[in-house]
């Protein structure tokens, strides 16, 4: 096992897994309440445009299954806080989901804080994670029950993590904070790479005399990005020469 003081979670990835896991309960719980028709999904898709997320669903042609386009970093945290549940949920709950949904974005944005200690993170996460266990209960007087939010098997490792050993890191890494051990960089490099190789190579392909490594192509490109940049764009070619080819067959 490697020592919890050589460990320490990735923020990017805490934020990204959570904000799936939530999207993905209010997803199947709209789902599950057979409301998930065609002009639902068009509502769901009309306010990811209003909010200035791209969204679009599609169905698989062997499982007849409903899926959807896969969110980018930024765009998750978006959905998170600002896309209104009232379009896929009943007004009750679409108010407590979007409660919980607002207080792990609080929670994230406080591990970008300077003076953050372990005891005040602990406090609010603690918090946090019992409004997602809300219980169901049941109101005698009415003879109702009012459902709660969710279950203990709805927790994920990342939940996991965020809740109980987060605050851990804090406290050992209060030095440097979290962000500076993000992987943030390492994805968008990724992310830059893979649009390289898609967009500008020839994915190892090309004429069989004149085949060139993907790799190659794409460290080159960034060789000669990193040149100019270094050079500040000063450098100037030498302007063209005019030149006039004679016919020696008129001579």
């Amino acid at each position: 096992m490697i020592p919890m003081t050589n460990y320490v979670v990735d923020q990017l990835h805490l934020m990204l897994r959570i904000t799936d896991r939530l999207w993905e309960l209010a997803l199947d719980e709209c789902k599950n309440n057979r409301h998930f028709v065609d002009k639902m999904r068009e509502l769901i898709c009309d306010e990811m445009n209003n909010i200035g997320v791209k969204f679009e669903f599609w169905e698989d042609h062997e499982t007849k299954a409903w899926k959807s386009k896969s969110l980018m970093g930024p765009d998750k945290l978006k959905v998170i806080e600002n896309f209104n549940l009232n379009i896929m949920l009943p007004p009750v709950r679409a108010t407590k989901v979007q409660k919980l949904w607002l207080g792990f974005c609080e929670l994230y944005k406080m591990l970008g804080q300077d003076e953050l200690t372990g005891s005040l993170f602990r406090n609010k996460a603690q918090e946090w994670i019992d409004l997602f266990l809300t219980h169901s209960y049941v109101i005698s007087s009415a003879n109702a029950i009012v459902k709660g939010l969710y279950t203990p098997s709805d927790i994920t490792p990342y939940m996991h993590v965020l809740i109980y050993h987060v605050p851990e890191f804090i406290d050992l890494h209060l030095r440097w904070g979290l962000g500076a051990f993000s992987c943030q960089p390492v994805e968008k490099k990724n992310h830059q790479h893979v649009s390289t190789f898609f967009a500008k190579t020839l994915k190892d392909r090309g004429e069989k005399n004149f085949q060139k490594s993907a790799i190659m192509e794409i460290l080159k490109m960034e060789n000669r990005a990193l040149y100019f940049w270094r050079v500040d764009g000063t450098l100037t070619l030498p302007k063209y020469k005019k030149i006039s080819i004679v016919n020696s067959n008129k001579i």
